[in-house]
């Protein structure tokens, strides 16, 4: 069985009651039956409940997933980072998983730097206010990379998003085994295969 791992963009329409694109729910569906392999990961770096508050525990973040209806859905821990991840869920980077974190942001955000701090210092902003409207953009973009870098790391088989800058990483010589592929690609996929 094929083990996909679903970017959380395209979830995004179970959290806020919105519209959810018809392939992600049907392999959302294919998982709940058993059908399906699928996972996506479980960070703070970008997660914020819809009333607007900052998820800040794993427990809560697993809650709402079992709330919205995606509690079959298997949880990656990211690349640990204080302030950026959930307290205890995590994988403790060492310099060769740092390493990989950083070359997949650099692929995916050229020109953006990797680390909040340097980030932060660039544009003039307090490297302390993880908060503030420009530090929730650089942790959009770190929330991407943890969801590819989580999929390698687990070593998944298909990397299922709407966005389209996953694209770059199979066009790149260190990623260019990667299966990056939309809901209707993956739908298409799971059909065949089963």
């Amino acid at each position: 069985m094929r083990r996909f791992t679903i970017d959380t963009k395209c979830l995004a329409g179970y959290n806020e009651n919105g519209h959810v694109d018809r392939d992600v729910e049907a392999l959302v569906e294919a998982a709940r039956k058993g059908e399906a392999d699928i996972a996506m990961l479980a960070s703070s770096s970008s997660e914020v409940h819809p009333c607007g508050q900052h998820l800040a525990r794993f427990a809560d973040f697993r809650k709402r997933m079992i709330d919205v209806g995606l509690g079959t859905i298997f949880l990656l821990p990211p690349l640990a980072k204080h302030g950026f991840t959930f307290p205890g869920f995590g994988v403790l980077g060492d310099e060769v998983t740092v390493h990989r974190e950083r070359l997949v942001f650099k692929v995916l955000f050229p020109g953006m730097h990797s680390r909040w701090s340097d980030y932060a210092a660039a544009k003039g902003l307090d490297r302390k206010d993880i908060a503030s409207p420009d530090a929730w953009k650089w942790r959009g973009r770190l929330g991407d990379v943890q969801a590819f870098w989580a999929h390698e790391y687990n070593r998944r088989d298909v990397f299922v998003t709407c966005d389209e800058c996953f694209g770059r990483l199979p066009d790149h010589p260190e990623f260019s085994r990667a299966m990056v592929v939309t809901p209707s690609q993956a739908m298409h996929m799971l059909t065949v295969s089963g």
